[in-house]
């Protein structure tokens, strides 16, 4: 599982677009290896950047953390049945 607050950041790279890039290769290598894999995002303005990091459906946008643990419940057991 995945957790993030924001959008892809390195000291040594400021282009989005290639922070979102290199964000999608290591979710890509994490398919290609068979390991499964969710992506939990406390960002409300994820929507526009997420989806191509991560694919369709292997994330969830979360605007209000004070929701975090009663999802955190529902998307866990998404992901052992």
């Amino acid at each position: 599982m995945i957790l993030t607050d924001g959008s892809p950041a390195d000291i040594d790279e400021r282009v989005p677009q290639h922070l979102h890039m290199d964000a999608k290769k290591a979710a890509e290598e994490l398919h290609t290896h068979g390991i499964m894999f969710c992506c939990l995002k406390l960002d409300p303005s994820a929507d526009h950047y997420v989806k191509r990091i991560f694919g369709q459906n292997h994330f969830n946008v979360i605007d209000n953390v004070q929701r975090l643990p009663e999802k955190l419940s529902s998307i866990f057991a998404s992901l052992t049945n």
